[in-house]
């Protein structure tokens, strides 16, 4: 069989497989939301510029950030076209107000939330874009032809680990160029792309820009190394500590503060008690909730002047997590039951705090004495360290930090950055910082100085993804 031909047969059989799925896929819990717009309907968008695909809440905060460096195409669109290249092959004409259109989509409601907050913070703060936000259809290769003819982009851009065949492949159809950006590819990952080499390369990106030289080697072996270059990770650029004396802004789970039209509550007073210390044990995940639950055990044992805040990373843990407490005898509280309004009661002493709520996490960080980062503990990769590293606190991490591997060496060195073999050895460790913590100015003024020199990632990926489109 001609390679055209097997790649032709590939598709047909991954749209056959959405296809059969679809019953599936409409009972399943995280994708019945916005189930009528993952098949891409008529009226499903508007015309844009530029398609960013972002896959849940931590891409849709990447994306937010993508937004503001959007502005170095507003002067191509305002005198009525594109600085470079042509457009016309897709483009919709450019609006008489001289705006640059931008699709965000998101696979998750969480991811969805993130960037309608996006939306609403460019209307205020980038007149020049007009942002619509969709949930990203399902990849079959008909549906996503149908959404291009509907959107009919300059380009489109995915961040991170994102490769979709039926995107890539009706983009590849019409000439619409792609541009993967913060890319990440691990040697897994590759390893099952390089089954099917030529099957991948018959639709390649136009360009790729990676977060490390590992990274990048893999992807040029993808697809070419002619395609690929390195960028400064953009979540460097979302680590940034809220000024002086201002609340910090909303944040999801798994990533660092963004700009934001509505600032977090401010927890002390409110929901936590105002001068007692607090523990936050932040996107914790269902693998390590056996070992941490030792952890709040001992805690209360020995402090039990302190707050104790559960975050799971996934809130369909919380039931899971009341359970646990409930079975060990430990009191709790749903975070939801505290208003967070002025005047609002704070929980009882001794009290555990499950975080049912989404996007506080850095209002949580923002008001700890010890913070505990998971998806460390078990083999999962780890979660976000540098959040509380913003708000002046340094935190505990367990031995899995794969998915960080980006983020590189020096924390520790610089005491930013405490590491624990453990359940034991964090329990001891949460301890020790309540003890003695650490001053929040000195530990901002450290991880700035870190910070420094890794930024700039996001103004480096909106100038791609605009010189992409033929924009930039």
């Amino acid at each position: 069989m001609k390679p055209d031909h097997l790649h032709a047969a590939l598709l047909a059989v991954y749209g056959g497989v959405w296809r059969m799925a679809r019953p599936l896929l409409r009972r399943n819990a995280r994708l019945a939301e916005g189930y009528d717009q993952r098949l891409a309907p008529d009226g499903w968008t508007q015309e844009a510029h530029l398609w960013v695909q972002a896959a849940s809440g931590g891409e849709a905060y990447l994306a937010w950030e993508l937004l503001r460096h959007l502005d170095g195409g507003l002067a191509a669109v305002a005198d009525n076209e594109p600085a470079a290249g042509d457009c016309s092959r897709s483009c919709p004409p450019f609006a008489a107000d001289g705006k640059l259109s931008v699709l965000l989509t998101s696979c998750t409601r969480q991811g969805v939330d993130v960037l309608e907050k996006a939306r609403d913070w460019a209307a205020e703060h980038r007149p020049g874009l007009h942002v619509q936000v969709r949930y990203f259809p399902f990849d079959e290769p008909h549906l996503m032809r149908r959404a291009l003819d509907q959107a009919r982009p300059c380009a489109v851009a995915l961040l991170e680990t994102e490769l979709w065949p039926g995107l890539l492949s009706a983009c590849a159809a019409r000439s619409i160029p792609v541009a993967v950006v913060n890319g990440r590819m691990t040697p897994r990952t590759l390893a099952g792309y390089l089954l099917t080499p030529d099957f991948w390369r018959s639709m390649a990106p136009a360009r790729i820009a990676a977060i490390s030289p590992d990274d990048a080697q893999r992807f040029g072996l993808l697809f070419g190394h002619d395609l690929t270059s390195i960028m400064p990770n953009i979540k460097f650029d979302r680590a940034v500590p809220p000024p002086a004396g201002q609340p910090s802004p909303q944040a999801s789970p798994q990533t660092s503060p963004a700009p934001s039209p509505t600032p977090a509550p401010t927890l002390p007073g409110t929901v936590l008690r105002p001068s007692a210390p607090l523990v936050v044990l932040g996107s914790v995940r269902e693998e390590e909730e056996t070992a941490l639950l030792p952890v709040i055990q001992r805690l209360l044992q020995e402090r039990p002047d302190a707050d104790i805040a559960v975050a799971p990373r996934h809130m369909h843990r919380v039931p899971a997590w009341v359970n646990a407490l409930e079975q060990a005898g430990l009191p709790w509280e749903l975070r939801s039951r505290r208003t967070g309004a002025p005047g609002g009661e704070p929980a009882a002493r001794g009290m555990v705090l499950v975080w049912d709520v989404f996007g506080e996490l850095a209002a949580l960080y923002a008001s700890a004495t010890a913070v505990f980062v998971g998806g460390s503990l078990a083999r999962l990769g780890g979660q976000n360290f540098l959040e509380p590293l913003t708000h002046g606190v340094a935190p505990c991490v367990g031995p899995s930090r794969e998915n960080f591997a980006w983020v590189g060496g020096g924390l520790a060195e610089a005491g930013l950055l405490t590491e624990v073999a453990d359940g034991d050895a964090l329990a001891e460790a949460l301890l020790q910082q309540l003890r003695t913590p650490l001053q929040r100015d000195g530990v901002c003024r450290r991880f700035e100085e870190w910070m420094a020199p890794r930024r700039g990632g996001g103004r480096m990926a909106a100038d791609l993804v605009l010189s992409v489109a033929g924009l930039g």
